[in-house]
């Protein structure tokens, strides 16, 4: 026992002096200014930290980086003289308020990576497009002022294959890793619109890796929350304006477990608990629909206007994408006048839609709509005779009857095609006949019902049965 005791505190002592030995090394090497320098040497901009936060102990506590600026591009001769200086507002490409690490350090001694904090808080990036279109992140995609030079492929080489998860040295474990709080701002020269991303957490957490038992552990936890806006009206796409917040909760899947290959899936419960959206494409061509402009009329001309949700816990859609496809099911809009149910499909690379999409409308409204849809069928009857006959609000019950479900409620179904910069709308269900067909056929009906009237008092009640008969006949042609 008390050998055991003794390699056991020999062991400890040995752990805690590496811990040490390590920690040492990083406050040695971890400055705020060497670091700042090498972060500009290597993105050619101007970087400021304001502090750095270590100690003897940062590899068990973490560390931490306050205050950080980085500019847009800059030559060698700018750097040199704005080495050391905080970059100036104007001139931000990114900064954020404050960036936290820290890793286990045992795990390493195992061979893993055990990740426990890696996330940005209130990070800012601004990025912009120039009207020839290029990017103020261009140089740090690519060499400036040269052209990529293609590899020349060996005669037997072999083409490069996507990422295996055996290409992992290690198991990979990771608390989370992400951002809260974040801002990006994107400028489009050659449209002269601007977005804004805000208040955009999103985080990674309860991550785990491990190609040696990849079935139980493939899987990166997923949370996200965001603002999403436009800055001033669009001028082409399918909305005029919007401004939109988003949370989403799910999880990705990175590798494919059969093939092993990087094949990321994500499965996720979108809710929009609030929004606003003027001009979106889709509503635009549900109100041009001319047959529902003859039933619903002004009743459907809140389409063409601006639409808000506020607190809603309803809208929102579950949400699977993978490969280029996303897929969404249990789709549901809540707006005042409506509610919007769909579900279909994506392909986020050629933008083509497959949606099913059912408006099914406030109740309050069928007796405004069949007020409205009385005064028009009475105004498509021409003939002061007809009139004498004819109830047009019994027509009009008619007329609307096709477009009620069983709870009375105005129910129209869609298919929306084409793409998400063209959409293609066409009413499914019910099937309308248009406004002067049901006028012109009441009104054969109404005749018909007429003459058996005068007959009958022509020729008694029971010799004028025959009359009915011929009535009915009328009635199904």
């Amino acid at each position: 026992m008390k050998k055991i005791l003794v390699i056991g505190a020999s062991f400890i002592g040995l752990i805690l002096l590496l811990v040490i030995a390590a920690s040492i090394i990083i406050m040695l090497k971890v400055d705020r200014l060497f670091i700042a320098a090498q972060m500009s040497k290597a993105l050619n901009r101007q970087v400021y930290i304001e502090e750095i936060n270590v100690n003897i102990f940062s590899l068990v506590s973490g560390i931490e980086i306050k205050n950080v600026g980085i500019s847009n591009f800059k030559t060698p001769q700018q750097l040199a003289s704005l080495q050391g200086k905080p970059v100036a507002p104007a001139d931000l490409f990114a900064g954020m308020e404050s960036l936290r690490f820290k890793v286990k350090f045992l795990p390493l001694l195992r061979g893993e990576i055990d990740l426990n904090e890696f996330v940005l808080y209130s990070p800012v990036i601004n990025i912009s497009r120039d009207r020839q279109g290029a990017l103020n992140i261009d140089d740090l995609l690519k060499a400036r002022g040269k052209k990529p030079i293609p590899e020349e492929k060996k005669p037997g080489q072999e083409p490069s294959r996507p990422l295996s998860v055996d290409d992992l040295p290690l198991a990979i474990k990771v608390g989370q890793v992400g951002m809260r709080n974040g801002t990006i701002n994107y400028y489009d020269g050659q449209a002269g619109q601007t977005f804004q991303i805000y208040k955009l957490t999103t985080l990674a957490y309860d991550i785990e890796i491990d190609p040696k038992d990849l079935e139980k552990k493939d899987i990166v936890k997923l949370k996200m929350g965001m603002g999403v806006k436009t800055v001033g009206p669009m001028k082409t796409g399918s909305v005029q304006s919007f401004d939109v917040t988003f949370d989403a909760t799910g999880h990705l899947i990175p590798f494919d477990v059969k093939t092993r290959l990087l094949d990321p899936e994500a499965v996720l419960r979108l809710s929009v608990p609030d929004g606003e959206i003027t001009g979106l494409q889709i509503f635009n061509s549900i109100a041009a629909l001319p047959i529902l402009g003859d039933y619903l009329g002004q009743y459907i001309s809140f389409l063409k206007g601006k639409q808000q949700w506020s607190n809603s816990r309803e809208t929102g859609a579950d949400l699977r994408y993978k490969a280029g496809k996303a897929q969404l099911k249990n789709g549901k809009l809540a707006l005042k006048e409506a509610d919007f149910l769909f579900d279909g499909g994506m392909n986020t690379k050629s933008k083509a839609l497959d949606m099913n999409l059912n408006m099914v409308m406030r109740k309050e409204v069928n007796d405004k709509v069949r007020e409205a849809l009385a005064k028009k069928i009475e105004a498509a009857i021409k003939s002061p005779e007809v009139k004498k006959y004819t109830d047009s609000n019994q027509l009009a019950q008619a007329a609307m009857q096709p477009m009620l479900n069983k709870d009375d409620m105005i129910d129209l179904k869609f298919n929306v095609g084409g793409t998400t910069a063209k959409t293609n709308v066409r009413l499914v269900q019910p099937q309308l006949n248009s406004l002067g067909d049901i006028a012109k056929n009441s009104a054969g009906g109404i005749l018909t019902g007429a003459g058996v009237k005068a007959g009958k008092e022509l020729l008694g009640e029971e010799r004028g049965k025959v009359l009915d008969s011929v009535h009915d006949l009328f009635k199904k042609k």
